[in-house]
């Protein structure tokens, strides 16, 4: 009866252990590789399309330079991207989507493009 104690104990602190190095802690953002950052591209396209449909800004995707994705109240995602504005001119910005979709107007976008203030913009989903 105690080794099987002891062998319960074991396997519960393994698998805990290899949770938080294999796979990541939970809630803890995860860097998109593949298909996942294929859908956050489509993700950030959407965005951008339904912004420049209202009040902006105007901005088209150039090339996405890296990609996270956290589960918190929603699901967050935060790109590292390169961006095209109406003018032509190409930056490289921080943008978040924090996406809630049961709110109405539940997904807000975040620019952090160098030498510009930040800008908040939120829409539906």
């Amino acid at each position: 009866m105690f080794l099987a104690k002891i062998l319960i104990l074991f396997t519960a602190c393994f698998l805990v252990s290899a949770n938080g190095h294999s796979f990541g802690a939970v809630g803890a953002p995860r860097t998109l590789e593949g298909e996942d950052l294929a859908s956050a591209q489509r993700t950030l396209e959407a965005s951008l399309t339904k912004l420049a449909a209202g009040e902006g800004p105007h901005y088209r995707i150039s090339k996405i330079l890296s990609a996270t994705s956290q589960v918190v109240a929603g699901s967050k995602h935060v790109y590292s991207v390169e961006l095209i504005d109406n003018e032509g001119a190409t930056k490289v910005c921080n943008v978040d989507i924090w996406s809630r979709s049961w709110e109405p107007n539940g997904i807000q976008v975040t620019f952090r493009c160098p030498n510009e203030p930040e800008l908040v913009r939120k829409h539906n989903a």
